[in-house]
């Protein structure tokens, strides 16, 4: 009895300490305040057929309206479309001002929140949003397929090596993408583009060469935004007659969607009448579901024939995807820096029109540096080019018309060639052929001098480095590939294999600001001792002019 006393009264002279310490009404209300309060918010839209279909990745602030000075809090939903907060009590506006597109409509959500409860909650759905109609009221009907496209579109990468690109996709939260073994194999330059301005380092963890698998690893702290394509597991996940999709990057970086239907699934093959470019190679077939349930190929011999496109069942990658995830485990992150990308914004056709009608100095452009011919690309020199290629065919087409007697051909002018242009600068460097004089001797002795000279490469390239000052200029693609020449005439003959390169850089990597710029080879016969070229200052300001207007056109969307 004794001791539930002692308990009362010390409880009792607790609580009076503590309201005699916050008898003042601003202390009191700052102690209220100190205690933060629970949040959850679900976001989610509901289809056609009354499906609710989460909002993954939406951005949303919580503004508080009792305290406008104060930073807004941010928070994102996750794959699940749920987000949580802790937060002072009070009176806040919820606002998810980024326009999600579903169905042929936009939704955003600015909503009123009076939060005093320990726990609170509150739902995004279509009743509660601003949704603007995107076919202008017509009533349009958007294809299912056209949803899931836009929600698994970031989970698509482009695969940049040095002989180009194909394409991959995310599987799993670890940063693993799954993409062909001939598009990765052997190649020491490898990243991961995911989108204009997200680029990042990969590397090859495992890879399976007759099933034509890889998986590469990223850092996915530098990609907030990514999202992991579901692979679909267990019985019934494709159906022969469904509908199936693909996203990938054919000829260039932008994601682009290809429909078909499945005619028969096998356990090596899936058949569809879906059309396989070479860049979507490496790149997801999902079901109408939006799972995945294969990888797509070109120009392996399988199924379809030597050459030509075909779709591998998701499982063939299942065991390489599981040794990558081992291995996943105790290897070291690659970097999460973000490498530089070719601009999304092309160089203005008003300004190759402007300077590509002028005459250049091709001296400039074209040089050698010891066994290697080098020529520099800018958007200017790549339309001249066109242009001059375009008027030669013209004038033989008007001189193959007048010799049979028919009016010149109606085709456009020259000067109307309007074509999308990178703007970016392009080091063409190719090994020189040189007569195999000894060999071209002994054949030339043998056949009285009827024999054509033999002609070979005297090196094969291996890298490069273009200096601005004492700073190496980090290219955006170093592209290192094979160049094989086959030809005879009377009086040459080549039969010869090498390898050319081909990088690329940003517009402004050749700059007077460099005070000198210099262009350094290597070869593989000499890996370590480069062949080099200063380039003289009327030739970088040349190279500088071509890029005035994109230069103006830069500042003005600043």
């Amino acid at each position: 009895m004794l001791r539930r006393i002692v308990r009362v009264v010390l409880a009792f002279s607790i609580t009076s300490i503590l309201v005699a310490h916050f008898s003042d009404p601003a202390e009191t209300s700052a102690f209220a305040q100190a205690a933060n309060i629970k949040l959850k918010v679900r976001a989610a839209l509901y289809d056609h057929d009354l499906n609710l279909k989460p909002v993954p990745h939406l951005a949303i602030e919580l503004r508080n309206l009792d305290a406008p000075a104060t930073a807004p809090i941010s928070v994102q939903t996750n794959l699940d479309g749920n987000a949580d907060a802790e937060l002072p009590p009070g009176h806040y506006q919820l606002v998810a001002n980024k326009p999600i597109e579903f169905q042929g409509k936009t939704y955003t959500w600015t909503v009123d929140l009076h939060l005093t409860k320990p726990e609170n909650s509150v739902e995004l759905s279509n009743d509660n949003a601003t949704a603007t109609d995107l076919s202008g009221g017509r009533a349009a009907q958007v294809d299912q397929l056209a949803d899931q496209f836009k929600r698994l579109k970031p989970s698509i990468v482009t695969i940049w090596t040095a002989e180009g690109h194909g394409t991959g996709f995310l599987v799993d939260p670890l940063g693993l993408i799954i993409t062909n073994q001939h598009v990765v194999s052997d190649h020491t330059y490898l990243a991961a583009q995911f989108d204009s301005s997200h680029k990042i380092a990969a590397e090859l963890l495992s890879a399976d060469k007759q099933k034509d698998v890889a998986v590469v690893r990223v850092n996915l702290s530098a990609i907030p935004e990514a999202v992991v394509a579901p692979i679909a597991q267990g019985q019934g996940t494709l159906l022969e007659g469904e509908r199936v999709f693909t996203i990938g990057n054919p000829l260039d970086q932008e994601k682009v969607l290809t429909s078909g239907i499945v005619s028969k699934v096998s356990d090596d093959a899936i058949i569809s009448d879906i059309n396989i470019n070479p860049g979507n190679s490496g790149g997801p077939l999902f079901n109408s579901s939006g799972m995945v349930v294969g990888i797509t190929t070109y120009g392996i011999e399988r199924n379809s024939g030597p050459g030509l496109s075909g779709i591998l069942p998701i499982s063939v990658a299942l065991e390489t995807l599981a040794d990558a995830k081992a291995k996943a485990a105790s290897a070291p992150l690659p970097s999460a820096r973000l490498l530089p990308v070719i601009p999304a914004t092309k160089y203005p056709p008003d300004g190759l029109r402007a300077l590509g009608t002028k005459a250049w100095e091709k001296k400039v452009y074209y040089f050698t540096v010891g066994e290697f011919e080098v020529e520099i690309v800018t958007p200017v020199t790549a339309f001249s080019a066109a242009q001059e290629q375009a008027t030669r065919a013209e004038k033989e087409r008007d001189k193959r018309a007048k010799k049979a007697g028919a009016p010149p051909a109606e085709t456009p002018s020259a000067s109307n060639i309007d074509a999308k242009y990178d703007a970016v600068i392009r080091l063409h460097a190719r090994p020189r052929l040189r007569t195999a004089w000894m060999k071209s001797l002994g054949e030339g002795m043998a056949t009285g001098g009827l024999a054509p000279n033999t002609m070979h490469f005297k090196a094969d390239f291996q890298r490069m480095r273009l200096l601005c000052g004492s700073n190496a200029v980090e290219p955006i693609v170093p592209g290192r590939m094979p160049l094989t020449v086959v030809g005879q005439n009377a009086y040459v003959r080549v039969n010869d294999a090498t390898y050319e390169g081909l990088y690329t850089y940003p517009a402004d990597a050749i700059s007077p600001q460099c005070q000198q710029v210099t262009l350094e080879i290597y070869s593989v016969k000499d890996p370590d001792k480069p062949v080099t070229h200063s380039l003289d200052s009327n030739a970088v300001q040349q190279i500088w002019n071509d890029f005035e207007p994109y230069r103006k056109v830069q500042s003005a969307a600043k």
